[in-house]
């Protein structure tokens, strides 16, 4: 169409501020991405509000099905959600909801044609910000706040907003200008020269499918009112010559947009003050989303060893997938509290937010929800971050008083599907977690992570069997370093001197490999080429468990402990941690004890002693602990007993 139709008649007067229907205008599913039109709403800057169809909304066709004046009054921003929805925000910041249903708007409960919902929304009736808002198929609400972008959803039936809402899941977004969103999730962000850039949010698993990360061989410049009916398709209107432009972007296409220009269908849309599209009209089929995943049995790991206020917690997840607490009671003995449901593995533990309380991380089966828990003396607090992931997370606090978790799942986007991706999900001051996002590259299981300031350092095991490093800039997102030697196996321990220097302790996944400590490179930029290798065990060679725990005690020495031939042993240091000598192994669980130990071991300070954890073959739980000698050159001297 040359121009956009204009009817010369109205058969309805229209109410102030909300429009009463003219005409009927609902149709059927079209065989392609859209129903037989796209419904475009236009307000006009004399405060009439029109609806235009577009027919050609699949494949970019200048065809229209007409279009009508719905309204007069209108004022503010006014923008589009799914199903008929249509929001307004008046000058004086009130946030309406109002709904055309194809023949006329929908009457509230009070007899008014439009709900507040919300107060204190102004800013985006202001110029520099009237891009800065935007809804997706399924009523997501999106907005930019400075570097921030904020995920919001009202629940129509309940007519509430939903408790997390106003919650930021990206920083980093001050770059951009304006976002739209299309389909379930779909962002696009333009920048200060026009060009899209691409993101897709899943709010069931509240993580980025899609960030950022394809190079398409086409990119699209857009002027102004950028706008989606879903499917992603999009709508623009090009600056000077007030064209309107269509085109079509697809994640599995190399060009990524249908056009480097987009489609001219229509003349004259300069003058509109908003332009915006009901966005449930198209759908984009094929997309892959978090659902389902396959949340691995990571059999053995070790116990989380927890002790809040000096009490301790033994929590493991047993060979059935059950997770349970052994608790100190303080009366002498030990008791078990078990969890709900079922769970893979355990992650590291970590300082609560509050004081005296301690935190750790496991993944829920079958849905793949990472859960963090905290632990008090007497309390227990459960905190789920979702995500769809397969393995139990790794947590650090940085210095801020602030988490990050990280863990390994799949991605289908980006040319994919990629199995085994490692995600990271941000915590900010105020407590709420940023949306769970990628970091590239395979990573077959949980990284061993560990925080020095707010930087963190990250090892795993990536494609190929390889061992990769990566470190946080300042903005927090972790870039790749390089490859470790390939003797660093799948779960190194991570450890810091009190200089502050990181080593990394593991056992060698080759037989005959034995212990070692590399440690940190002293400028920091990297790790040393030569390793410390810990002394043999006595009458054990080469049957060093799979995984180890490693400490800095008090006296600055290092301290590590393993299962070898079903026995526990313990070695320290004899001078620092990163240091070269170290005492021979000791055997820390006595002949005779009528246990076999083959699991992984954890270690601690616990109430001023050095206190070694082990579960037997039998399911028992045995604690192994010694004081710490001011002197790293005197050797430990261990005493044991069964828990429980």
């Amino acid at each position: 169409m040359k121009k956009k139709l204009r009817p010369l008649v109205l058969s309805v007067a229209l109410a102030a501020s909300v429009a009463t229907a003219v005409t009927t205008g609902a149709g059927t599913a079209s065989a392609g991405h859209c129903g037989s039109v796209s419904n475009i709403f236009t307000m006009q800057a004399d405060g009439d509000l029109w609806l235009y169809q577009h027919s050609g909304g699949s494949n970019g066709a200048a065809t229209w099905a007409g279009a009508r004046q719905v309204g007069w009054g209108w004022g503010g921003k006014t923008f589009a959600g799914p199903n008929g929805w249509l929001f307004n925000i008046t000058t004086g910041g009130e946030l309406r909801r109002l709904r055309y249903n194809g023949s006329g708007w929908d009457t509230f409960v009070d007899g008014r044609q439009f709900e507040t919902i919300g107060w204190g929304w102004q800013k985006y009736t202001e110029t520099a910000h009237r891009g800065s808002i935007t809804v997706d198929s399924d009523g997501s609400l999106y907005t930019l706040e400075g570097d921030h972008l904020r995920w919001w959803f009202f629940d129509h039936q309940q007519r509430a907003w939903t408790p997390d809402s106003g919650r930021v899941i990206d920083k980093g977004w001050s770059r951009f200008n304006a976002i739209a969103a299309s389909g379930q999730g779909g962002l696009k962000g333009r920048d200060a020269f026009g060009v899209l850039h691409h993101f897709r949010y899943d709010r069931p698993s509240e993580r980025f499918a899609l960030y950022e990360t394809w190079p398409h061989m086409l990119t699209w410049q857009t002027g102004t009112k950028l706008f989606s009916p879903g499917g992603d398709i999009y709508y623009s209107v090009r600056p000077g010559t007030g064209e309107l432009l269509w085109n079509d972007y697809s994640e599995y296409s190399n060009d990524g947009w249908r056009t480097s220009t987009g489609a001219v269908i229509g003349y004259d849309w300069g003058t509109d003050v908003d332009i915006t599209a009901t966005t449930s009209t198209c759908n984009q089929s094929g997309y892959w989303f978090p659902r389902n995943p396959v949340v691995e049995d990571q059999s053995a790991m070790p116990v989380a060893y927890t002790s809040p206020n000096g009490v301790g917690h033994l929590v493991r997840v047993l060979p059935d997938n059950r997770m349970t607490d052994l608790r100190d009671t303080g009366h002498g003995y030990w008791a078990f509290e078990p969890f709900s449901g079922e769970y893979t593995g355990i992650s590291n533990v970590v300082p609560g937010a509050e004081p005296g309380t301690e935190t750790f991380g496991t993944t829920r089966r079958p849905g793949g929800d990472v859960e963090l828990i905290t632990l008090g003396s007497n309390s227990r607090v459960t905190q789920s971050l979702k995500g769809a992931m397969r393995v139990a997370p790794s947590l650090v606090r940085r210095s801020d008083g602030t988490l990050v978790v990280y863990a390994m799942g799949d991605h289908g986007s980006d040319g994919g599907p990629w199995e085994e991706q490692l995600y990271y999900r941000e915590q900010l001051a105020n407590g709420d977690f940023l949306a769970w996002k990628r970091i590239n590259g395979r990573h077959e299981e949980a990284v061993s992570v560990i925080s020095r300031g707010n930087e963190v350092t990250i090892v795993g095991r990536t494609g190929g069997s390889m061992t990769t490093w990566y470190r946080t800039q300042a903005d927090g997102v972790p870039v790749e370093q390089g490859r470790l030697p390939s003797d660093v196996g799948p779960r190194p321990k991570l450890v810091q001197t009190s200089q502050g220097r990181i080593l990394l302790v593991d056992v060698g996944w080759r037989p005959g490999d034995g212990v070692f400590v590399l440690p940190e490179r002293p400028d920091r930029f990297g790790f040393e080429t030569t390793m410390t290798m810990l002394p043999a065990l006595p009458g054990a060679p080469d049957s060093e468990g799979g995984q180890l725990d490693a400490t800095v005690l008090p006296n600055g020495s290092l301290a590590v402990s393993l299962t070898a031939a079903g026995k526990v042993y313990v070695t320290t240091s004899k001078g620092a941690a990163d240091g070269t000598e170290f005492h021979p192994w000791q055997q820390v669980s006595a002949e005779g004890l009528n246990a076999e130990f083959t699991e992984p071991t954890s270690m601690r300070m616990d109430t001023g002693f050095l206190a070694v954890v082990a579960v037997a073959s039998s399911g028992s739980y045995w604690r192994f602990s010694a004081g710490v000698p001011q002197d790293p050159a005197a050797a430990l001297s261990f005493t044991g007993r069964q828990l429980g």
